[in-house]
């Protein structure tokens, strides 16, 4: 799951769209889309689907969208948050108020000049220091940025890292640490269902779960899931091109918003 935003183009606005077939009935939503106040009877199909028609084509820009961009992983947009966190909110007010902690809501335009500024800010630092977790035996990276980010339904369990560790909790039993560590290793028990025993290298704590830590790697008839044995965290400095792919879609969500004066719509 990502997150995606959108700024409405000016085209109805300045008169530049086909004549709507719904003039006296045409209004932005509380969400700020183009919309259609309908009948409220039988006809209510038709006269939607008619304005939907029109909206997809009544402008050189479909659904009359100006601008839509795409934040493919929500991981590392809560990453970039955090890492706006961790230099300080005060440097970065208005991002602060206007980035959403939900796929939904409004930024008015007047904000996206603000936002603009504290965006390449951010970008012209020299790095920001993360959290990761590390294949201790290769150096690799396994995962950033202090996130949960595994979970068993069927026994409420959840697995993640922060500063402090790597952690083990039951989301059932209000979030109960069964397992905290910043030296670990992983093994796996085989059975008729895996599972696996996390060994804390410094305390000898040890929990045997159904949640393991794997990466996936291409190989040559796919993907293969890969469970590392030793692991421990670790904070790195990373260039701020590390988020590049957070920074592109709101600079360029941003500045359609100033360019248009409309707001941006999160979904």
């Amino acid at each position: 799951m990502g997150l995606d935003a959108s700024v409405m183009c000016t085209c109805y606005r300045d008169g530049k769209t086909r004549p709507c077939p719904f003039p006296d009935d045409y209004y932005i939503d509380n969400e700020g889309y183009p919309a259609v106040k309908l009948a409220g009877d039988e006809t209510d199909d038709d006269q939607s689907d008619a304005f939907d028609r029109w909206l997809a084509s009544c402008c050189p820009h479909p659904y009359m969208e100006l601008q839509l961009v795409s934040i493919e992983s929500w991981k590392r947009y809560e990453s970039f948050r955090d890492a706006l966190g961790q230099i300080g909110w005060e440097q970065f007010p208005t991002l602060k108020h206007v980035l959403p902690e939900e796929n939904y809501g409004l930024m008015p335009a007047n904000a996206a000049p603000k936002a603009l500024a504290e965006l390449e800010r951010f970008r012209a630092l020299n790095g920001v220091t993360r959290t990761f977790l590390v294949n201790s035996e290769t150096g690799d990276s396994i995962g950033s940025d202090s996130i949960e980010y595994s979970r068993d339904g069927t026994e409420g369990l959840r697995i993640g890292f922060d500063d402090d560790g790597f952690f083990i909790i039951d989301t059932w039993e209000f979030k109960r640490e069964l397992f905290r560590a910043k030296r670990f290793e992983q093994r796996v028990v085989q059975g008729e269902i895996n599972q696996y025993d996390y060994r804390d290298l410094d305390s000898e704590q040890h929990l045997i779960c159904s949640l393991p830590v794997r990466v996936f790697k291409q190989s040559e008839v796919g993907l293969r899931q890969e469970y590392p044995r030793l692991m421990h965290i670790e904070a790195r400095t990373v260039e701020t091109a590390y988020y590049e792919a957070v920074l592109k879609p709101l600079l360029t969500i941003f500045q359609a918003s100033i360019d248009s004066g409309n707001p941006v719509r999160w979904s």
